[in-house]
């Protein structure tokens, strides 16, 4: 009987195995406990599991900034059965693709040219680019790219909006010779790298949170099976 943190979640999974202990307990329990041990032992691994994920969305929100409804339900459990006493906790797939160098730290490389990162792009709620949000501001005549060529190769590579004419900073109206001009205004940059430090503490999380709590199902669940035995 085990408690597994999926392994194709962040690399390497950590497996608890509950069962060293219960040769002992088997031989201390009555009869009719000990019928229904296989189901205690389901109910509390599954109870476990469920007390693992609820953890690991708390600490979701307090290591990152806002996390996404979409990112805290790629938490999932997969239940024991009383044919099976193993019950698993994991990363859905799409989530844990971004989230894995959370867990374990490393470099992000773009898939296509350059990672999109927002700079003074309006952001959501959530503190992310909303879907199309540079497509749509790239589509509009004030903007301009600079990929390190041409007039702009001065220019960070980036999604830049032109400055309007004749708008200069701390200038009255009228002296245009007054004052600093206002730039290009970097709305995205184009970055061909992400460093990450390791801050998303999945399987140590779900490890402690196992080890604190299964024993206490367990016992409760015996009890309500002596309870409701026939």
């Amino acid at each position: 009987m085990n408690w597994r943190v999926n392994p194709a979640v962040f690399g390497g999974g950590v497996d608890l195995d509950f069962s060293a202990d219960f040769d002992k307990l088997e031989r201390a329990l009555t009869d009719v406990m000990q019928r229904q041990l296989p189901f205690a032992m389901m109910l509390s691994l599954n109870d476990t599991a469920q007390d693992v994920k609820v953890a690991e969305e708390r600490t979701m929100e307090q290591t990152f900034d806002k996390p996404t409804p979409f990112t805290k339900r790629g938490v999932y459990v997969k239940r024991a059965r009383k044919t099976s006493l193993s019950s698993e906790i994991g990363m859905k797939r799409v989530q844990a693709e971004y989230l894995r160098l959370q867990a374990s730290g490393g470099i992000r490389r773009p898939k296509r040219s350059a990672l999109l990162i927002g700079a003074g792009l309006k952001r959501n709620k959530y503190g992310n680019l909303p879907r199309n949000a540079v497509q749509r501001a790239e589509a509009k005549g004030d903007t301009f790219i600079a990929n390190g060529r041409g007039r702009a190769k001065h220019l960070e590579p980036g999604l830049y909006r032109r400055p309007k004419k004749g708008k200069y900073r701390g200038g009255g109206s009228g002296n245009k010779n007054v004052g600093k001009l206002v730039g290009p205004q970097m709305l995205v940059s184009f970055k061909p790298r992400a460093n990450y430090e390791k801050r998303f503490e999945f399987q140590p999380v779900a490890a402690k949170k196992a080890r604190a709590t299964y024993e206490a199902h367990l016992v409760r669940r015996l009890k309500e099976a002596q309870k409701t035995a026939r």
